[in-house]
């Protein structure tokens, strides 16, 4: 999917009911379907109007949620769990493996903008642990050799519907 239409974000919004207590639901709506992962200042301005809030209000919601992000993310962005069942299970090498493969630090793009890694809070698949979650796909029971297939496999297009 291309960036969002004009008319596709309005969509949203009125999805919404534009009641601006619902804005965190448009922005994590408008944010995932669009392809740059991301809020842009075109997108935080037609929220801003469409529910008579400051664009300083919206970009005041956009910086204190993790989740709303306001620059392009890479193609795959790759959550590893980092809740206590995931540590224990071996939740740190992901990281570690990571940072070799990819060869840039956790919240830093590769520089070809496919990856991206970075650690939230529980995924809510503690039972599989280690875990990372790109988009809704969790890919769980990780070991060192799974985490290099799954760049591998990423790189090379297996998985495009993510």
């Amino acid at each position: 999917m291309s960036s969002l239409s004009l008319a596709e974000k309005e969509a949203i919004i009125l999805e919404n009911d534009s009641d601006p207590q619902r804005i965190l639901n448009m922005l994590i709506a408008m944010q995932f379907a669009s392809e740059e992962g991301y809020i842009d200042e075109e997108t935080a301005q037609l929220v801003a109007d469409r529910l008579h809030l400051s664009l300083a209000r919206v970009y005041e919601i956009l910086s204190f949620y993790a989740i709303l992000k306001t620059e392009p993310q890479a193609k795959y962005v790759l959550k590893i769990c980092n809740s206590t069942p995931c540590l224990f299970t071996g939740g740190d090498m992901l990281s570690e493996v990571l940072e070799t493969i990819l060869e840039v630090p956790a919240d830093q793009p590769t520089p070809d903008g496919l990856f991206m890694y970075h650690s939230i809070p529980c995924i809510g698949a503690c039972d599989k642990g280690p875990v990372i979650k790109i988009k809704d796909t969790v890919f769980a029971d990780l070991t060192e050799a799974k985490v290099y297939q799954l760049i591998d496999d990423l790189q090379h297009g297996c998985y495009q519907e993510l």
